[in-house]
């Protein structure tokens, strides 16, 4: 008589089993939170990368725009610092009266819109490396005499801006004599104006009226960070069409 073979299984058996699924259990959850935290990470990115693109489209539309640069602070050259704020003013006519903020601007003088300040025409970007939240703003006006950003200013990007950076350019090429083989290098930045001395710059190592008058266009170079782990850096130039 055969003896019957008892069914089941054994503990050891029963253990390894569990071993097993335990760690195809660990992969399984480790891979769905890996690609839940790289779909978080790759949608802020997107969703900061639009910001810094419309940011960028919106400063490249209004100063395109501009009548008048007016004031700058902190602009390329030697004297750069990526550390300080870094800003400029400008005025624009965005309602085509012939006027800034409701004073006639062209002759013979026009009859000028009633101003509205809620829509100025004195626009200033400021960027404060020091602020515990880095982030790029509109200030209708002029910079605040405390040289703070956010003293009446309009955040105009939400995400973390780590560097922000701008250079003025001129298409007075007959002062562009340093950088290339031949004395210049195509491109006369406003230190070269500066140098130049009058009736395009006064040679005292500042962008100021002289210098800012004979200005054309403005590059913007802007980086963005994604929670401190990615960095996306922009650059654009905007060719200043109604410089009076």
């Amino acid at each position: 008589m055969k003896r019957r073979e008892d069914s089941g299984f054994t503990l050891i058996e029963m253990l390894v089993a569990i071993v097993i699924l335990g760690a195809l259990g660990t992969v399984f959850l480790s891979t769905v939170l890996g690609a839940q935290t790289s779909a978080k990470g790759t949608s802020s990115e997107q969703d900061l990368n639009e910001e810094a693109r419309l940011a960028l489209n919106r400063m490249a539309r209004e100063l395109r725009q501009a009548d008048t640069l007016t004031q700058v602070r902190n602009p390329d050259g030697t004297s750069y610092d990526a550390s300080d704020i870094t800003s400029v003013t400008f005025t624009a006519d965005f309602n085509g009266d012939g006027c800034i903020d409701g004073v006639a601007t062209t002759t013979p003088a026009p009859v000028c819109q009633v101003d509205d300040p809620s829509n100025p025409e004195t626009l200033t970007y400021c960027w404060d490396p020091g602020a515990s939240v880095r982030q790029l703003y509109l200030i209708p006006g002029a910079i605040a005499a405390d040289d703070n950003c956010q003293s009446g200013g309009l955040p105009i990007l939400a995400g973390q801006v780590t560097s922000f950076k701008l250079s003025y350019r001129s298409n007075e090429y007959l002062y562009d004599t340093t950088g290339g083989d031949n004395g210049g290098d195509g491109i006369t930045t406003w230190t070269e104006l500066d140098q130049a001395g009058p009736p395009v710059g006064n040679n005292d190592g500042l962008l100021g009226q002289p210098e800012l008058a004979n200005v054309d266009s403005v590059v913007i170079e802007l980086t963005v960070s994604a929670s401190g782990q990615h960095s996306q850096s922009y650059t654009t130039q905007v060719d200043l069409r109604n410089l009076s």
